[in-house]
């Protein structure tokens, strides 16, 4: 029996607030000894640092400005995605730029980082600057296989899978999707050399047709009359004849092309399951230059914007090295210390060392190595020093600094953790000491809010059997609920009646062996087990495939809430066609005495209806509609497949948020634009509206 949450409109969805930060925590008081006018200005100083480090470490939440949002996924693993939405002050179209697919071609990962920090005066942006930072840091074209090969289809346990699902919705945001990269020699429409015909890559507008013709909306793409308009303009400014650009048609939908595996590519998928223009950029290898290679992305990149109408501030090319300030690291949860690249931090032997913060000169890319432990992405993650070890500081594949980890000798009675300088100099000598004052350790604990996803460490840390999640299952006959045998030797009723769930709120029971289909995103908090006689003592009420408390190894997420969107670890989940199936147990030890089901499903558009001058539309996923600019647009209602809850419901026209209550009235702007649909943060699916006159 399957049970859904009723649908609600009413909620209306605010400012987004930017995911990575956390509440504000309170620092006790430290102050300097001494009365002199050296140690007040010593003092001062050392506030002023105090200040500046604790706005690193606890960062207030602020909601996202206006004009942008900035959402990351699986932060503080090797498999972090952070994306920029980049909102325009006059509507147009949007525009997707994807770099660091492929890890060993930096031009087209630090040319689509630059694009981060734009302001725009017309459209929108969404740039994904490393959608494969593991193998950005690897400098490696695909560690677990070429992600740019499973837009086609991918295996749930694939690694990418996940972040692959995530740039298809935001494909399907976007009018035009850009995918930067880095190729081998130079593209020639004939052969010149070994290094310049037909077979290279580098230096060409990359399409998988010189027309194509949308089968679901009849809308007609003619993405080489487009790529020929950018050549042209890239190679205004290329003054360098071997390095100009050109056009290159893969034609990869006919039989006899050459480039058939390239049906697996996102630019593909875009092209054939959204609609939508898809074009692949690639720069040299063989270009003298990283700085080049970046500056003729950008020239790509800036030309599509320009043919598409937004209007953007050119990016400034930073090629400044990167260079380690300090680490701010934490100890065994107590009061984070700042060291110093070079500098030595003193542990005992099993002393849990969290890397929580990377001071450097620059904001993005950087991840840390905790040699030996963890995996390639140790940020944040706290991890147990048995023996001497260096923590690696990187920008994408670059090493840039460290710190060494060195272990206290057995029996010794210096407090830990302890820096190896012998004296604890002023925090203005190189950030090195403890934080916020000097003198001896604090010994009280502070309470603070991991931002990093509770699987991070269940992935990294331990084997499924050790973690809360402590088993994958295959289908739901594989595991058999126990039940209480009876006086007599009768077998009685199970001793579970049910699973009190909130779901965004709403509270909802679930009985054993049903299933509650919620939408993916929606929050799940473990509020009881409903039972008909006492429970056995060790009970737990265990959400397989979730990490409710960090560290607890008894599976009891019981008072725990689960974001079904980035909390869950796919690898526990059973196959489902409609979205990712977890169990939700009451067990007792290696006895389950209930099963219930929790079906974890993507929010998918079905039709949104809507009214122009008393006419009723109905338009499916993906059609199209033309209507008069001008027109006041009544939105009338959406559905989504599954009868899902849209409880924190959001929608878009041409990039701009309006009211989330339905029906709305909208102005119909002088271009084509989406009407996009979302479910708090996740795209549930978008129809596109057309000026009357647009052809």
């Amino acid at each position: 029996m399957a049970t859904a949450i009723s649908k609600s409109y009413s909620n209306i969805f605010s400012k987004p607030i930017n995911p990575t930060g956390s509440k504000a925590k309170p620092v006790g008081r430290y102050v300097l000894p001494g009365a002199s006018l050296g140690d007040i200005v010593l003092q001062a100083l050392f506030l002023a640092f105090l200040f500046f480090l604790v706005s690193i470490i606890w960062p207030i939440a602020l909601p996202a400005s206006d004009d942008r949002q900035h959402i990351v996924y699986f932060e503080g693993t090797p498999q972090e995605l952070e994306i920029y939405k980049i909102y325009g002050r006059h509507e147009g179209p949007t525009i997707m730029i994807m770099g660091g697919i492929q890890g060993d071609e930096p031009g087209g990962f630090m040319s689509a980082d630059l694009y981060v920090d734009m302001a725009l005066k017309r459209g929108n942006l969404i740039v994904v600057p490393r959608a494969n930072f593991k193998s950005i840091i690897l400098f490696d074209r695909g560690p677990d296989g070429d992600m740019n090969r499973k837009f086609a289809e991918v295996q749930d346990k694939d690694p990418d899978s996940d972040r692959v699902a995530i740039i298809k919705n935001l494909m399907a945001e976007s009018d035009l999707f850009l995918n930067l990269h880095d190729g081998s020699g130079f593209f020639r429409p004939v052969w010149e050399s070994d290094m310049a015909n037909p077979s290279r890559y580098g230096q060409c507008i990359i399409a998988d047709a010189e027309v194509h013709t949308d089968p679901k909306t009849g809308r007609v793409l003619h993405l080489g009359q487009e790529a020929r308009k950018v050549v042209e303009m890239i190679n205004q400014d290329i003054s360098e004849p071997k390095y100009k650009f050109y056009f290159s048609n893969h034609d990869t939908l006919a039989d006899s092309s050459a480039h058939k595996e390239q049906r697996k590519s996102a630019t593909f998928y875009a092209l054939t399951s959204l609609g939508i223009p898809a074009f692949g950029i690639e720069t040299s290898k063989q270009l003298p230059s990283l700085e080049m290679k970046i500056f003729q992305h950008n020239l790509a990149v800036n030309a599509f914007m320009e043919l598409y109408g937004v209007i953007p501030e050119q990016p400034r090319i930073n090629l400044e090295p990167p260079s380690l300030r300090y680490l701010v690291i934490s100890v065994n949860g107590k009061l984070p210390v700042a060291v110093a690249d070079g500098q030595t931090l003193m542990v005992a032997p099993g002393d849990s060392v969290e890397v929580v913060h990377i001071g450097a000169n620059y904001d993005r890319g950087l991840s840390v190595d905790i040699m030996g432990l963890g995996g390639l992405n140790d940020i944040r993650l706290p991890l147990a020093v048995q023996k001497p070890t260096t923590i690696l500081a990187r920008r994408d594949n670059v090493k840039f600094g460290q710190v060494q980890l060195e272990l206290l000798k057995p029996g010794s009675t210096e407090s830990s953790p302890q820096l190896l300088t012998a004296q604890l100099g002023p925090v203005a000598g190189a950030g090195a000491g403890w934080l916020p004052g000097d003198g001896p350790p604090p010994t009280e604990n502070v309470e603070t809010t991991p931002s990093g996803p509770p699987d991070a460490s269940a992935s990294q840390t331990a084997p499924p059997s050790q973690t809360a999640s402590p088993s994958q299952t295959t289908s739901p006959s594989q595991t058999t609920p126990a039940q209480v045998p009876a006086d007599g030797g009768e077998t009685a009723a199970p001793i579970v009646t049910g699973f009190i769930l909130e779901v965004d709120g709403q509270k909802v029971t679930v009985r054993p062996e049903e299933k509650l289909s919620v939408r993916k995103g929606a929050l799940v908090k473990m509020v009881q087990i409903e039972h008909a006689s006492d429970l056995p003592p060790g009970t737990v009420m265990n959400l397989r495939g979730f990490v409710g408390r960090k560290g607890d190894t008894t599976g009891n997420d019981l008072g725990t809430t689960a974001n079904t969107a980035k909390d869950m670890i796919p690898r526990f989940s059973i196959g489902q066609p409609s979205g990712k199936l977890y169990q939700l147990g009451a067990e007792d030890g290696p006895n389950i005495l209930a099963i219930a089901y929790l079906d974890v499903i993507q929010p998918k558009l079905l039709s949104v209806t809507l009214e122009v001058d008393g006419q009723v539309k109905v338009l499916n996923l993906g059609e199209r509609w033309s209507v008069e600019a001008g027109k006041q647009v009544i939105v009338r209602s959406v559905e989504l497949q599954d009868d899902l809850a849209l409880t924190q419901p959001r929608f878009t026209l041409g990039g701009r948020q309006f009211p989330a209550d339905l029906p709305q009235t909208v102005t119909m702007p002088t271009i084509a634009v989406s009407l996009a649909v979302f479910s708090k943060d996740e795209l549930a699916g978008k129809v596109v509206l057309v000026p009357a006159s647009t052809r």
